[in-house]
């Protein structure tokens, strides 16, 4: 997969997969959001720009639900 090298970077970084996995119960795995961004912002220039400009939104379909009812009602 493409995310698997993300996977294996961040892993790598600090103190390894065991904090996250202790602190979450959940191991790191390519199917959550957060290494999906993590890889964006390291191969897309646009993205990476948006991430250093404090101008970046991610989220799952869900999340965009929320978000767009929210929008609604203000």
């Amino acid at each position: 997969m493409i995310c698997e090298s993300t996977i294996v970077i961040v892993s790598s970084r600090d103190r390894g997969l065991i904090p996250l996995s202790a602190s979450t119960g959940l191991p790191l795995s390519t199917y959550f959001s957060a290494i999906k961004v993590r890889w964006m912002i390291d191969h897309y220039p646009e993205v990476a720009k948006a991430h250093d400009e404090d101008d970046l939104l991610f989220g799952t379909i869900e999340s965009w639900v929320a978000y767009v009812s929210w929008l609604s009602r203000c």
